[in-house]
């Protein structure tokens, strides 16, 4: 994201998998390249799989690939990439024009962050506007609403949100949010229902106020939490 021509690259994490020492850019940011944020990809056809990638930039377009190969070719081979747009009426399309991509994401959703996948819905924010839109990818209908904007107990969720992961989507719904910036920035949770919750905070005005919390995930055994502070550069 700090790169306007920067790629998404392709890195194999299994050491014993023959690309594990052959990382590689990929076809997700076109030949121009882009100040790309993250990826999230529908695997339902595994022959097919679409991928979808944020840029953080004010008119940073969403995009939509959808793959001609699959395994570690699929993002190499070629494929064809689309671009949100949004419509009246909460309805979307995917569109082949980039301008409109670009247009679209300067009115509605600039500088969009983390995003996930899951059972046929999008889910990303934008954090200037400090917004989460939801995409109904089989009605091609969206909505949306501010971060924190219905709050349950203690804390706030008050500064830009940043990555989004997923918990139980099935049944519990629970989306986390890490948080840039402001006094006390932290980690939140989005429940079925709408409602927000922080999981943890820095103090306000302590060490992390202006910080950004990262790296959300959970261990193999869903069990154990862990994030990080990004310029105190500890983790938790």
């Amino acid at each position: 994201e700090e790169v306007g021509s920067g790629q998404c690259w392709q890195v194999e994490p299994d050491p014993n998998k023959p690309n594990h020492n052959s990382p590689k850019p990929t076809l997700l940011g076109g030949p121009s390249g882009g100040a790309y944020e993250t990826v999230a990809v529908d695997n339902t056809n595994e022959n097919k799989p679409i991928f979808f990638t944020t840029e953080d930039k004010s008119n940073g377009e969403l995009r939509r690939f959808e793959a001609d190969g699959n395994d570690w070719d699929a993002l190499h081979v070629g494929g064809q990439t689309t671009y949100l747009q949004f419509l009246s009426g909460n309805r979307f399309q995917w569109t082949l024009n980039i301008e409109d991509g670009k247009s679209s994401a300067w009115n509605h959703y600039p500088n969009a962050e983390g995003i996930i996948y899951h059972n046929s819905t999008l889910y990303f924010v934008a954090k200037v506007t400090r917004t989460l839109f939801i995409l109904d990818l089989n009605d091609m209908t969206y909505t949306s609403e501010r971060t924190g904007s219905s709050w349950v107990g203690q804390g706030a969720f008050n500064s830009q949100p940043d990555q989004i992961i997923e918990s139980d989507l099935d049944k519990r719904k629970y989306i986390y949010f890490t948080e840039d910036g402001g006094s006390a920035p932290g980690v939140h949770v989005r429940d079925r229902e709408g409602k927000y919750y922080t999981m943890v905070r820095g103090v306000p005005g302590g060490r992390y106020a202006g910080d950004e919390s990262v790296g959300i995930a959970f261990g193999p055994d869903r069990r154990k939490f862990y994030f990080g502070f990004q310029d105190a550069g500890v983790l938790i």
